[in-house]
């Protein structure tokens, strides 16, 4: 009697039209085979005629952004700044000024204007009754000023142009000038000697030469030229004669000059800050003020010597 594997192996041993079934299936797992890897062939094969055929896309120029100063500045700060709601409080960017605004702007600046053109006359008006009766009457006092000092300094061109500020000037440093004069004068007047104390008084330090010239100027025809008392009128005359008002216009005056002990700077005279002793003055060095003295005598008189 035969086992199961002795059976089965002589099944497989069996012929069919002379050829074994271990031959057969070998050919059936040969075409298989074959059929599988060919169709593995054509799939790949389709794959890569797919891809060959796809048209590659043109490379496009690469566009770099335009950042102005400020959209630079803005990133920079947005990033390693202050916090963005407080950064762009303060970073606002101003609007256009339209007609509107502007039309705005000029009418407040006219009422402001206005308003400050009114309260200085009146605040003149308040002042002129101190020097006289009614605004009229101060104002040609003041013209008939102004032509005297003008024709002593040998300036004819006496047109004037009143001027609110100018005349305001003029009132605040009569007024001072008035009561500086009382406090020095006696029952009589001002004695001719005490004039230089009262000009220091009143802020100017002309020398005595100075003061003599301006006598004779202002005494040119008249019978007190000799006397040794000066009215009140005289000495502010002398004043405003020597330091000519704004409404002057006078531009170089050739009574007041500016030197080394006696410096004048824009119409201020420094020798009151050397008086006063400024605490400035106290830092300089007397040595090289000195040899800017002794320089400039120097090369004065070179030239003096090859100009003759």
């Amino acid at each position: 009697m035969l086992t199961d594997n002795e059976g089965l192996y002589q099944m497989i041993h069996i012929t069919h039209s002379g050829v074994t079934v271990e031959e057969m299936l070998f050919k059936l797992a040969i075409t298989i085979y074959q059929s599988s890897f060919e169709g593995l062939m054509k799939k790949s094969f389709m794959k890569k005629e797919q891809t060959s055929f796809k048209s590659e896309p043109e490379p496009q120029p690469r566009l770099k952004p335009i950042l102005s100063i400020g959209d630079k500045h803005d990133n920079k700060v947005k990033r390693i700044g202050p916090h963005i709601e407080i950064f762009q409080v303060f970073r606002k960017r101003s609007k256009l000024i339209t007609r509107k605004t502007i039309s705005m702007i000029i009418s407040m600046q006219a009422y402001i204007r206005g308003w400050l053109e009114r309260k200085r006359f009146q605040r003149i008006l308040v002042k002129a009754l101190y020097h006289g009766p009614n605004l009229r009457e101060v104002i040609d006092m003041y013209r008939r000023l102004i032509h005297r000092v003008k024709y002593r300094l040998g300036l004819w061109r006496t047109r004037q142009i009143i001027d609110f500020t100018e005349l305001e000037e003029w009132m605040d440093r009569k007024k001072f000038y008035e009561t500086m004069f009382a406090k020095r004068e006696d029952w009589q007047g001002l004695q001719r000697s005490e004039l230089l104390k009262f000009f220091h008084d009143c802020s100017h330090y002309p020398t005595q030469q100075q003061i003599d010239e301006v006598w004779d100027l202002v005494h040119r025809e008249d019978r007190e030229k000799y006397s040794s008392l000066i009215k009140k009128s005289n000495a502010i005359e002398m004043l405003f004669t020597l330091y000519p008002p704004q409404g002057a216009h006078v531009q170089n005056n050739k009574q007041l000059k500016s030197t080394w002990l006696r410096p004048i700077v824009n119409g201020e005279e420094g020798y009151k800050y050397i008086v006063n002793g400024h605490p400035i003055l106290k830092r300089a060095n007397i040595r090289i003020v000195g040899d800017l003295v002794c320089r400039s005598m120097r090369e004065r008189k070179m030239r003096e010597h090859y100009l003759s």
